[in-house]
């Protein structure tokens, strides 16, 4: 199964308005431009500034909820789906050369956001129990 095989169908497009439909029907012209496009980028070491936005929505996460209540939405990102193809290649072709370290939580197999949204919650609780100053670093 390749890369475009896989992409489902009927999901929101990200920022660029480019669907996964747009891909799974094209056919082959598009992707001689992608290989031309990924391959450069992999040369160059440069990925495009687009490649790096989306679109936060909030979702609910259950429909039984207080749907006024920010506790019961969770955030998605819709990025561009030509990032997530581009992506994809890389991981099937070098994934297993990839490591991250292991503090990584999200982006990563069994692992997500929450685990790392619960590992701060905790520090953060720890650390001012114990009257500790603590200061929010932004790159």
């Amino acid at each position: 199964m390749s890369c475009i095989d896989s992409l489902k169908r009927h999901k929101a497009a990200g920022p660029d308005n480019i669907t996964n439909e747009h891909l799974l029907f094209d056919g082959s012209p598009v992707f001689v431009h992608l290989s031309v496009l990924f391959t450069a980028m992999i040369r160059h070491g440069f990925v495009p500034t687009d490649f790096c936005n989306g679109i936060i929505v909030p979702l609910l996460k259950s429909k039984h909820g207080d749907p006024t209540s920010l506790d019961i939405y969770r955030g998605i990102t819709l990025s561009p789906i030509l990032s997530k193809v581009c992506e994809s290649i890389l991981l099937r072709l070098y994934g297993d050369f990839l490591s991250s370290d292991p503090l990584q939580f999200g982006f990563k197999k069994n692992s997500s956001c929450s685990h790392a949204l619960f590992t701060l919650t905790e520090t953060v609780k720890y650390f001012t129990k114990k009257g500790s100053k603590l200061f929010l670093f932004r790159y």
